[in-house]
């Protein structure tokens, strides 16, 4: 949610107008500049990604999946204020004292220069030196966060009605409503490098684009991904939900096999806040502590990682430096400060419908389904090369 502080040189963007006029098709690859672009639909078909867990939308029913308006981030954002303000104490109370100390050591003997003097001098200096960086500091920081959280309070989230099989977006600005089919989505994958003094980086962004017939315009929405299995990986979930309905494991198998557990409704609370504090320390206790009646071979024949006792008490100590609770309480004020009210329209839109009303999935999306799973997981062709059986085999 830092993304306004911290901006990078070139942003991703979507298509082009030409290129969206030539149709793009799943499995589609394309070249802009030094950016890489896979499309992922028009047509949603298997990807063979492993989807996330659906724990990361902030609002999965039997109606809808909902994109957007959730908050996490926020509690890194709180202890990002606390590092700064740590930076701030540590720069004008510290290094005052070590710059004494290191002129005491190399200033000549008979000299007029005392310790004292050095430090007092010194002190002074970055008093009026904290005076103009630690508001300017922390200020920054704070007004990142209020801002970027009164922003996503006027972002409507982006909704899928599974049951109507149609995604409604609604202009956070001119509250202008556009619903489309959910097939007519297009979604792609990019990647691109940032090239700097320093480095390259490689950035992913998952990418929809939502066609308004009526206008002839395309409305484009990005989300920055940390890498491309989780972009696509995002765009599997959706795609699943929308063809299967709600997945019955929540937490997913991987989490079950490392806590040996289901996490609680407790737990599984789709966003951060004070109770993510509790769950990190039951999450670190299970991690060093689990099954403590078993003995170390045991513990390594399980893959369970040797017993530290230091590792809660780190959690500890690194809890007090990043003030405690404030960024979880942070995240709860953010939290709390949530998204706007959707349209009417939009609620009555959102209700269940009978099940013999409910839309079908075409017969051209279901043979191509097939097609593209079946490739990939019994002939293990690739993504890309198993979308091309689609329009060769008509």
């Amino acid at each position: 949610m830092l993304n306004k502080l911290f901006k990078r040189k070139a942003e991703p963007v979507p298509p082009s107008a030409a290129q969206e006029r030539q149709n793009p098709k799943a499995g589609e690859v394309r070249q802009i500049g030094t950016e890489e672009t896979l499309y992922l639909a028009p047509l949603p078909v298997y990807t063979g990604q492993q989807p996330v867990s659906m724990q990361g939308f902030p609002e999965v029913n039997d109606v809808y999946l909902q994109v957007g308006g959730s908050n996490i981030g926020m509690v890194w954002q709180g202890k990002m204020l606390a590092w700064v303000i740590w930076l701030m104490i540590i720069m004008n109370v510290f290094s005052p004292l070590f710059l004494a100390v290191l002129l005491g050591i190399i200033t000549p003997e008979g000299t007029n220069n005392t310790f004292a003097k050095d430090l007092s001098m010194l002190a002074e200096l970055f008093l009026y030196l904290g005076i103009f960086t630690t508001p300017i500091c922390v200020g920054t920081v704070i007004h990142t966060i209020i801002s970027q959280t009164r922003e996503q309070a006027r972002q409507y989230p982006l909704r899928f009605n599974r049951q109507r099989r149609e995604v409604c977006f609604v202009d956070s600005k001119t509250h202008e409503i556009l619903i489309v089919p959910w097939e007519k989505v297009t979604a792609w994958i990019s990647q691109g490098q940032m090239v700097t003094q320093y480095n390259a980086t490689t950035f992913y962004t998952f990418g929809m684009a939502l066609e308004n017939e009526e206008k002839g315009t395309v409305q484009p929405i990005l989300f920055d991904k940390p890498s491309q299995a989780h972009a696509i990986g995002t765009w599997e979930a959706i795609r699943l939900y929308m063809e299967q309905g709600v997945p019955t494991d929540k937490t997913g198998a991987w989490l079950r096999l490392l806590l040996g557990r289901e996490l609680t409704e407790y737990e599984l609370r789709p966003y951060e806040g004070l109770h993510t504090w509790e769950v990190e320390k039951l999450m670190k206790i299970e991690d060093r502590f689990p099954d403590v009646d078993m003995t170390d071979e045991e513990r390594a024949k399980h893959g369970f990682l040797p017993r530290d006792y230091w590792a809660l008490r780190w959690w500890y100590v690194w809890r007090v430096l990043s003030f405690w609770k404030m960024p979880y309480m942070i995240a709860e004020w953010g939290h709390k400060a949530g998204t706007p009210v959707m349209p009417e329209r939009v609620q009555q839109w959102s209700q269940p419908i009978p099940p013999d009303q409910w839309a079908k999935p075409s017969p051209a999306l279901q043979k191509a389904t097939q097609l593209v799973q079946h490739a990939m997981d019994k002939k293990k062709m690739n993504f890309i090369d198993a979308c091309k059986l689609i329009e060769r085999k008509g």
